[in-house]
């Protein structure tokens, strides 16, 4: 893992999200920064560069997850038993509570997620706390910590302070992690709680038209999600239907707002034309949605190939690991994976997705996710058989290993 001096790293192929391309090829590091990028003949070897050969193996920049919870996971990899709502049941006694174990999984998390070649995330931090933004701060990892809050009905008045009183004590930006606000889902959060969020101006996220169940509920506030927010004790009387989809019901926000828009598995006919005039990235997650056997009820497959064609910005999550299938790691590359295997998605979008589509939409340069010169946020390679005719990106995306950091990750300030 070169960290200091000059280094030129050649390998079977350098490729990145944004059509830099160069087999065999060749990357000349100093510290932190790209300074070349391209075909080993036009870069030559220049004077006192440590080299790396890896002629069997991939070179990638690092990754970018755009939707994780790290703080699930001590909890690690669970069967479903049951449905989406039977499942937040048994997750719900299972969550860390005390910040000393809320800090131990989120610090798993971040090994997991270095483990698995990231970069930068947008974590998820369910609980209430700013003990997950002053772990992540303490990492090598850059990017937002999302504090989720919960509010609907009556307790909209309590979610909106929590959210004040946490924008008032936690810097916005330090060592290269923001601070951001998550209304958790229009099941969970009132307009009042989203439109609060707004006037913090902090980076948003939110969960939206992730089940069907979500979809009964804004609807006609009934169902099992209903029924299951009566068990917890957070039901009141103002709780009532909205009569629409709910990216109909926050479609004020959403067309206005640069938010970042978690699953998006069940759509209406015009949904898609109507998002991509919107200033918002999908946050797809791709194992997970799989995992709950999304689509359901015959509804049709995710639309994320239709929102790549009308221009929008779809970026790669993860989820949490208690969805996935990879306990050693947490990873987009995983997910890239899962949709060349099964959709046959062009790897060069793929990895676009699992990169520069993921930093901005958490406000970073796309640059530091690329192989362009200047600052980097770190290099991957990731083994192939050199003797597969097979192109070797396609190569990368038929194996199930994790990648391997050979510069970086470097502190993203």
């Amino acid at each position: 893992m070169p960290h200091q001096g000059r280094t030129l790293i050649r390998a079977a192929l350098v490729v990145d999200g944004q059509g830099r391309r160069a087999s065999p090829g060749a990357v000349l590091l100093e510290n932190a920064r790209i300074l070349a990028c391209g075909e080993p003949a036009t870069i030559g070897q220049p004077s006192g560069a440590t080299v790396t050969d890896l002629p069997d193996a991939v070179v990638l920049p690092a990754l970018v997850n755009v939707h994780c919870h790290l703080d699930l996971s001590h909890i690690g990899p669970m069967p479903l038993d049951g449905d989406f709502v039977s499942w937040i049941e048994q997750l719900r006694p299972a969550r860390a509570e005390t910040d000393e174990a809320i800090a131990a999984s989120v610090q798993r998390g971040i090994e997991l997620a270095l483990a698995g070649g990231t970069a930068l995330v947008g974590d998820i931090a369910g609980v209430r706390s700013l003990v997950p933004i002053r772990q992540l701060r303490a990492s090598n990892l850059a990017g937002v910590s999302f504090l989720e809050i919960f509010g609907l009905g009556d307790r909209q008045v309590d979610a909106v302070r929590t959210m004040q009183e946490a924008v008032g004590d936690c810097p916005a930006d330090e060592r290269g992690i923001r601070l951001g606000l998550q209304p958790h889902a229009p099941y969970s959060c009132g307009r009042a709680v989203y439109e609060a969020a707004v006037q913090l101006q902090r980076p948003l996220a939110t969960h939206l038209a992730e089940t069907l169940e979500e979809l009964e509920f804004v609807d006609t506030a009934t169902g099992p999600l209903a029924a299951m927010l009566k068990r917890f004790g957070v039901w009141d009387d103002s709780i009532a239907g909205h009569r629409c989809h709910p990216i109909e019901y926050l479609a004020r926000i959403l067309s206005q707002e640069p938010v970042v828009v978690a699953h998006v598995n069940y759509l209406d006919n015009g949904h898609v034309e109507k998002l991509a005039g919107w200033p918002i990235t999908i946050a797809y997650c791709p194992r997970a949605s799989a995992y709950f056997g999304h689509p359901h009820a015959g509804r049709s497959p995710h639309r994320y190939r239709d929102m790549l064609d009308f221009g929008m910005n779809v970026a790669l999550g993860t989820d949490g690991l208690p969805c996935l299938d990879t306990p050693d790691r947490i990873s987009v590359l995983d997910d890239m994976r899962f949709l060349y295997q099964r959709d046959g998605v062009d790897p060069v979008t793929l990895l676009r997705m699992a990169t520069v589509a993921g930093a901005s939409a958490l406000g970073f340069d796309e640059s530091l996710v690329t192989l362009a010169p200047g600052p980097t946020a770190g290099l991957l390679a990731v083994q192939i058989d050199g003797d597969d005719p097979d192109e070797p990106l396609s190569q990368v995306l038929r194996r199930d290993d994790a990648p391997q950091w050979i510069a970086g990750p470097f502190p993203i300030r």
